[in-house]
């Protein structure tokens, strides 16, 4: 019996980092719970596409290559051009115009490849932001780290709505108290007043997020100084995903003692995140939860987050 019944989520998903595939270059990637292929033309733009020959089932990410601005199957060398369309075929005198790879529009983001997935193949239904800080030169970073977790994109979420867990998990002082939660099609909008656990003490400071479902948020945290995390998740499997954090903190004057907190804070966001893991792998998802009314907005997040989820 499954620990949670979702299928794999539809949205914007981390598909890859921009600089681990080269102009040329493809790589095999697992997403969505399918095999994919990530590459590169030889125009610099990248691709995510279904990894299996339409032909005869090769897996191009294996002995495949690019060619100019298409990829090559290793069997038959039939080759596709980036919106999966089969260009070029050496010993037919027709192409095969019904061959195609499914293919996922990407978007890259400081550094880091988007791909948008939905089951039934929709077309995407939201951009996704820009986020100033990630180009600003006062800001420094960014810091990223992934972390794989064995659990579904859902129970990860659900965190945000949570504000009991703040304090039982990751030991800040007291429970979070929400300004804003809002929930508007695809963004929920988060805003808490927190004391955050302090080399010194506690340290009173503001958080506030904005996803854009499951895939992508931007936490903005006030504290010792102004920091800012942008989180990019994918499903590997129903039951299997990667979080990545991006952080970057404000230090215009480049001062070291910023510095040590902006450090700190990267560790921080880190080990609290490694508190969350072992609770979400070995958790069950209650239908009807026994809630209390210190458990913040969580029935409100289930309501919202069960339209990125097809039957």
């Amino acid at each position: 019996m499954s620990r949670f019944p979702f299928p794999v989520p539809w949205g914007w998903f981390h598909a890859g980092y921009a600089a681990d595939v080269a102009p040329g270059a493809l790589k095999a990637v697992r997403r969505f719970g399918r095999d994919l292929v990530l590459w590169r033309g030889e125009d610099g733009v990248a691709h995510l596409q279904d990894a299996y020959c339409p032909h005869l089932g090769a897996n191009i990410a294996v002995g495949g290559r690019v060619k100019g601005n298409l990829v090559e199957c290793p069997f038959h060398h039939w080759r596709f051009d980036g919106d999966g369309r089969v260009a070029e075929i050496d010993y037919a005198k027709r192409l095969n115009e019904k061959a195609c790879l499914p293919t996922y529009p990407l978007q890259e983001r400081h550094g880091v490849l988007m791909a948008w997935y939905h089951p039934d193949g929709a077309a995407p239904r939201y951009e996704l932001p820009e986020v100033p800080e990630t180009s600003d030169p006062e800001w420094v970073g960014p810091f990223s780290a992934g972390h794989s977790i064995r659990s579904c994109l859902h129970e990860m979420a659900e965190n945000t709505a949570d504000s009991a867990h703040f304090q039982t998990i990751h030991r800040h002082p007291g429970p979070a108290e929400y300004d804003e939660f809002l929930l508007e099609g695809h963004r929920l909008v988060m805003r808490s007043t927190q004391e955050f656990p302090g080399s010194q003490g506690p340290v009173q400071g503001t958080l506030g997020t904005d996803a854009f479902g499951f895939g992508y948020a931007i936490v903005r945290y006030s504290t010792l100084a102004q920091m800012c995390m942008v989180t990019s998740n994918v499903p590997i499997e129903a039951d299997l995903s990667e979080q990545h954090n991006h952080i970057w903190y404000r230090n215009p004057a480049r001062d070291p003692r910023i510095d040590r907190i902006g450090q700190a804070f990267v560790k921080e966001v880190n080990r609290q995140l490694t508190d969350d893991i072992p609770i979400w792998e070995n958790k069950i998802y209650l239908e009807r939860p026994q809630l209390c009314d210190g458990d913040g907005p969580i029935a409100r997040f289930r309501k919202w987050a069960a339209q990125f989820h097809v039957a």
